[in-house]
């Protein structure tokens, strides 16, 4: 007979329209690590099947399979426009993706992986930041998955803000780390001989009541 599998927990929490949130406190319940610090100082790499404009020019448009890779973050969509920093053409300062929908994923320090999807990904290379705008999602595996029309990821810090649009809310649900499943002893099978060192202390209990027996004979 297979042991049952420990359950796992899922709490919902619905947040009001107008609330902006800081939802770092509600990932912290579930342990949540900061972002791969590693990546802000690697290269990114723009790729796609056709290409206007100009890095020189200060914006570059690219369609066709867009794919943006810096370290371990990556973000894919069906287009996307790039802005150089004004003071130094050879930086990107701020690429848009869109998309139906646009998709992100980053492998953060403790080895989480932190994925989201939204009709338009802005990732503001200066800010170390990612906007997800239209119908948003940002999921920590395994620990809390957030949904709002509007989400700011920090791919620096780990930290998400949320707002809905007007009349709707933000959703959070959190998964608590499972606890492991309590064991219990099984009782022996009938007719099972008992070991001898499970024996020894059965004698002795059987000889009490005749030690007490004898000694009150005596009185």
């Amino acid at each position: 007979m297979s042991t049952p599998r420990s359950r796992r927990m899922c709490t919902r929490i619905d947040l009001p329209a107008r609330l902006l949130v800081l939802l770092v406190a509600a990932l912290a319940a579930c342990g949540v690590a900061q972002a791969r610090q590693s990546d802000k100082n690697q290269p990114i790499n723009l790729n796609a099947t056709h290409l206007i404009g100009s890095q020189q020019s200060g914006k570059l448009v690219v369609t066709g399979n867009v794919a943006l890779d810096q370290g371990t973050f990556h973000a894919d969509g069906a287009q996307a426009t790039g802005y150089t920093d004004p003071n130094d053409t050879s930086q990107w300062q701020r690429v848009v993706l869109t998309g139906n929908p646009t998709h992100f994923r980053q492998t953060q320090d403790s080895g989480t992986l932190v994925r989201g999807q939204a009709q338009t990904l802005d990732y503001k290379v200066s800010e170390n930041t990612v906007i997800l705008t239209g119908n948003a999602t940002v999921e920590q595996e395994g620990r809390g998955t957030f949904h709002g029309e509007k989400l700011v990821y920090n791919t620096d810090t780990g930290e998400i803000e949320g707002s809905a649009a007007a009349g709707g809310r933000v959703h959070i649900t959190l998964q608590p780390r499972s606890k492991p499943a309590a064991t219990s002893a099984r009782p022996a099978p009938a007719g099972t001989p008992a070991s001898a060192s499970s024996a020894q202390p059965a004698a002795a209990a059987t000889a009490a009541p005749t030690s007490a027996s004898t000694s009150a004979g005596t009185h």
